[in-house]
């Protein structure tokens, strides 16, 4: 990573003054306390007052007098220009708004529950987004790796009536991939999924092998694109892994456990299958046969 040019310590510099401070205070309402964007509204006496709490609100807040009919532009031009800090305690994150609304669902700084706990009920961890990958590694080590595929051995449970069945953390390829098995009861299927914070998912896929270990001849293996986690309905999408159960409940060893892989790898590393024409086929079957004789 490059020094830090000129412009960047200038505005780094600024950002942190007393005078930009008072700034983003200008374009804060004040009566919710978040940043203020168009359409921003003014009472009579000139009291500033972001849309939503506008549309809530008989009068100014501040001395109970009645709304005007004309807006601040120069304080909607600003709200547009001004870059504004994350509200996260501790992100140094400077953005306009439109920008700093895509930086939230992301923010290493956001608070969060463990995610664990949604599927496995039993962590009452919270904190920091960008510290949970080190909880999981201390507190849930039988659920995350850094190899770039997880072994499993899942005993069935059928009383078991929640649709995620497990959830794991691949940290591999610089990337955290999150791997979800999930037991759609009404299709009377079993799902796999593979999901990246990355907008270019397509570039890896992930493969989930169903084993038998002690009969080598039976084996069901499923190979998808990843996702990404962006993606709000990715537990419709097609390129999911879907299994029958009864294909599923066959796989069953004799601890009546579910024994699988799921591997993550890169697209470009796949070789690419042509497929023979007609006469090729034959000549290949001829040659096989000749081998035989």
């Amino acid at each position: 990573m490059g020094e830090p040019t000129d412009t960047t310590v200038v505005l780094s510099t600024l950002l942190e003054t007393d005078h930009y401070e008072g700034l983003i205070k200008e374009l804060t309402c004040t009566k919710c306390n978040t940043y203020m964007r168009p359409p921003i509204h003014l009472c009579v006496d000139g009291h500033s007052l972001c849309g939503r709490c506008y549309e809530k609100s008989f009068q100014c807040h501040v001395c109970k007098k009645e709304f005007s009919q004309t807006r601040s532009t120069a304080l909607e031009s600003l709200a547009c220009k001004v870059l504004f800090p994350c509200t996260n305690a501790g992100c140094p994150k400077h953005a306009v708004l439109s920008q700093l609304d895509k930086h939230y669902a992301h923010c290493q700084f956001r608070i969060i529950d463990c995610f664990m706990a949604r599927v496995y009920g039993d962590c009452k961890w919270k904190g920091r987004a960008g510290d949970w990958m080190d909880h999981c590694f201390m507190e849930h080590s039988e659920k995350v790796t850094e190899l770039p595929f997880i072994t499993v051995k899942n005993r069935w449970d059928a009383k078991r009536t929640e649709p995620v069945l497990n959830y794991f953390l691949l940290k591999c390829y610089e990337r955290i991939f999150n791997v979800y098995q999930i037991y759609d009861k009404r299709g009377g299927r079993m799902m796999w999924t593979v999901l990246v914070n990355d907008d270019h998912a397509e570039k890896f896929y992930f493969e989930v092998d169903i084993f038998l270990p002690n009969l080598p001849s039976k084996r069901i293996v499923y190979r998808r694109p990843c996702k990404c986690e962006k993606d709000a309905d990715f537990l419709e999408h097609t390129q999911n892994v879907y299994i029958p159960v009864e294909n599923v409940f066959s796989m069953l060893d004799e601890d009546e456990s579910v024994n699988f892989i799921v591997r993550i790898g890169e697209v470009e590393n796949l070789p690419i299958f042509d497929t023979p024409t007609p006469s090729e086929s034959i000549i290949l079957l001829h040659n096989e046969h000749g081998k035989d004789e």
